[in-house]
């Protein structure tokens, strides 16, 4: 009798249990890497008005390296990340974009207004001597919550200009 009733007691707990999020975002820097593993699980799409951001068949790529990310993770669902310097590395990229149809990114400083957290995501097409930004960029939202000590992701767009 008491089995039963202590079952009864634990079933709306058991009705309200999810399954744990595999990737909390504590930290700013988390924001970044929340991102590339939004795109790579997705195969490149960010949501459904924006266009493929990998091609088909790609496992690497490559990120231009910016001074307000300090690293990145070397591989995310079986991509291959590159964490590259641009100005050291244009003859290099140019030729695997080139050659090989690499997808090359700059992830954009974040801003912050109050609780809300935006970041850009700009495709990058390497010329022979100079990084020329693709005329459209995604931005990706989040929401810090100060009740929970993290970040939220709200939504992602596709701007052009």
């Amino acid at each position: 009798m008491l089995r039963i009733l202590l079952i009864f007691l634990c079933f709306p707990l058991l009705l309200q249990a999810q399954a744990a999020k595999d990737h909390e975002i504590w930290r700013e820097k988390d924001l970044y890497v929340h991102a590339l593993k939004l795109i790579t699980e997705n195969k490149g799409k960010v949501n459904d008005t924006c266009r493929n951001l990998l091609p088909a068949n790609t496992k690497d790529i490559y990120i231009i390296k910016a001074a307000h990310i300090a690293s990145l993770p070397d591989t995310l669902n079986g991509y291959r990340i590159h964490y590259i310097d641009a100005d050291s590395n244009i003859k290099l990229l140019y030729h695997l974009q080139k050659e090989k149809n690499v997808p090359i990114f700059y992830l954009g400083k974040w801003h912050n207004f109050t609780e809300l957290y935006q970041f850009w995501l700009m495709p990058v097409q390497m010329k022979k001597k100079k990084v020329w930004y693709a005329p459209e960029a995604f931005k990706f939202h989040y929401y810090f919550r100060h009740d929970l000590s993290r970040f939220e992701f709200t939504r992602s767009e596709c701007v052009s200009w």
